[in-house]
């Protein structure tokens, strides 16, 4: 039975997910199959989660059960009617491929598997315990919700109870399908969030490169990068740090999609990315306002006419585009503040006094960031290639180059900014943190790979 439970907590959430990727993508011809299923997991696992956030305030343990699972039918039905209108097709990526193309995307199986199987080896540790699932396990006895109380109880102050929903109520919602706290249970959707990330690196690859042999070696890169895989701090552990990458890739993809390759479908799915993120976790603000950024240099160099830098239609697109995760990120800290959440402070606050005194730390900050980047035990030989794709991208393709680069030197700009009012020791707190701070956007940096890997058509 906790097998079927599951099963079907995952089948709600990809449908509620097809639902809303398919209604959002209408105004383009064609989907891959492999977006499709990436952008179905990604947004329904955000939907859910906020579902359950909102539904959980009023309505008990079953009741929510089954308005949440109404909920999600009827946005399944309402994106299925866009196959049957034929407003959206789905597609393979791979017609006109040769044979052994084919048959070389069953590569692809490889890192799902290997990354299933580490899985359910390891117990779900640190974060993902004490932070994620706990949240889960105690709205679960709680009768589907998180009581105002855990948010005010100075005794959990360590684990962060100002930190978002979107994986503790998706774990939430396994629970309330099967009836139990079973973290084995709970287990099966980290599999899921690896094999959309997968996904979206194989479809991205395909979309902007246009050979499957390149996509299907490139979704086979991250099993070659130890913190990707099972090194520790992240799917394997039950960490956030890399759902909050999958998003992020998610969404950068979708800009791509949208304006190298015309699919106008693509710009709403971006958008309703970037809105996840700050759901996720506190670094998905940062993820946020580099989404925003890389939407506003794409707008910005688009040649349609009239949307230039000074016109106001390109103001109002990027404010447009941002506007569902601003909503997030204030409703979000409204509440908390409601709950009056109590919280360990780690930074002083951000004012010009702090900033000042902050500032003769950049030295050491930019010191540990080459470290990091050097540090072949998690990255292996990721960060030194990716500044090599990227040169061998720009001979070819400046416009995607640049955009790349824009997507990966973003969040470790803004990652930078908090270092400089830490109220821990700055080398203490960077050597615990920034591991996972660049798996949050290393996916963008295996893309950059895939990328290189074939002469691509030209922008």
């Amino acid at each position: 039975m906790r097998i079927l439970g599951v099963f079907l907590a995952i089948l709600t959430v990809f449908f509620a997910g097809a639902g809303l990727t398919l209604a959002l993508w209408r105004r383009s011809g064609s989907i891959l199959a492999a977006e499709l299923f990436g952008f179905s997991w990604l947004l329904g696992a955000g939907l859910v989660s906020g579902l359950l956030a909102l539904g959980g305030i009023v309505l008990p343990g079953g009741a929510l059960l089954a308005v949440v699972t109404g909920v999600t039918l009827v946005i399944g039905y309402y994106g299925a009617r866009t196959l049957r209108a034929g407003t959206v097709r789905i597609e393979t990526g791979w017609v006109g491929a040769p044979v052994w193309e084919k048959w070389l995307q069953l590569l692809v199986v490889i890192p799902i598997g290997y990354m299933g199987w580490a899985i359910f080896r390891d117990a779900v540790m640190w974060d993902g315990l004490l932070v994620w699932e706990a949240k889960a396990r105690h709205a679960f006895l709680a009768g589907g919700s998180l009581p105002a109380a855990y948010f005010s109880d100075v005794t959990r102050m360590r684990f962060h109870p100002s930190y978002p929903l979107y994986l503790p109520f998706t774990e939430l919602w396994v629970y309330l399908w099967t009836g139990d706290c079973d973290q084995t249970a709970v287990k099966g959707i980290f599999p899921v969030f690896y094999a959309a990330a997968i996904a979206l690196l194989w479809s991205s690859t395909i979309r902007l490169g246009g050979r499957p042999w390149a996509a299907a070696v490139t979704a086979l890169l991250p099993l070659f990068v130890p913190l990707m895989a099972d090194n520790g701090l992240g799917l394997v552990q039950g960490y956030a740090d890399f759902v909050l990458g999958a998003v992020y890739l998610g969404g950068v993809s979708a800009l791509l999609a949208w304006r190298v390759r015309g699919e106008e479908g693509a710009w709403p799915v971006a958008a309703a990315c970037a809105a996840v993120l700050p759901w996720i976790k506190q670094e998905g603000l940062f993820l946020l306002a580099s989404l925003i950024l890389l939407a506003a240099a794409m707008g910005w160099t688009r040649r349609e006419k009239g949307f230039g830098f000074l016109v106001p239609g390109f103001w109002f697109s990027v404010l447009r585009f941002a506007a569902p995760g601003l909503v997030v990120v204030v409703v979000w800290r409204l509440a908390l503040g409601l709950l009056h959440v109590k919280e360990d402070s780690t930074f002083h606050p951000f004012t010009m006094e702090y900033l000042w005194a902050g500032l003769p730390r950049l030295g050491t900050i930019f010191h540990l960031i080459g470290a990091q980047f050097s540090l072949l035990k998690y990255w292996s030989l990721l960060w030194f290639a990716v500044p090599v794709a990227l040169l061998t991208l720009a001979r070819r393709r400046r416009m995607v180059a640049l955009w790349l680069a824009v997507a990966l030197f973003a969040p470790l700009v803004f990652d930078i900014v908090p270092y400089l009012f830490t109220t821990l020791d700055l080398v203490f707190h960077m050597t615990t943190s920034l591991d996972r701070l660049f798996l949050q956007f290393s996916l963008i940096g295996v893309l950059c790979l895939g990328l290189a890997l074939e002469e691509g058509r030209g922008e």
